[in-house]
């Protein structure tokens, strides 16, 4: 048995909680450095479409595909060496082929936002080799995690 996604959150986010910050993910100072942000994207949208989408592995073998075509990141405030970062995850400009996801990374430690990354995926067909319709499994999910219009 699957659970709705309202049910599972109600805020109308996605939370992927305690990234731990490694001395790996630091600079020569200690902070955290920005490149680290655009990885713990990819893992958040994986995180996300692998718990909202029951068949998310079928829908994976098909040959419509998830391709980014922009990304961009916002570094707010520093995150150090120890922190505990949670993301959350939304979604925005849900258009037929094409649909924005938005991460803000909140340091838990200092209860601050830190950063924020927005990344635009559109779908393609690779045997018709061209756009494809976001999949329908997708589509259901997404827009229970469609940002506000107030923001």
């Amino acid at each position: 048995m699957t659970s709705n996604p309202i049910d599972k959150n109600k805020a109308g986010f996605f939370i992927l909680g305690s990234l731990c910050i490694f001395f790996k993910h630091t600079d020569l100072y200690g902070y955290v450095h920005p490149y680290n942000f655009l990885e713990w994207t990819s893992y958040v949208r994986e995180a996300f479409f692998q718990e909202t989408v029951a068949n998310f592995t079928e829908v994976l073998r098909r040959p419509v595909k998830m391709m980014t075509v922009r990304i961009s990141s916002s570094l707010l405030q520093d995150s150090e060496f120890g922190d505990q970062i949670e993301a959350r995850l939304s979604v925005d400009k849900i258009k037929k082929v094409s649909f924005d996801m938005i991460v803000r990374f909140y340091n838990v430690s200092k209860g601050t936002l830190v950063c924020m990354t927005r990344h635009t995926v559109v779908f393609v067909d690779t045997e018709a080799e061209g756009f494809a319709p976001i999949p329908s499994e997708m589509a259901d999910v997404i827009i229970h995690y469609r940002e506000s219009t107030a923001s």
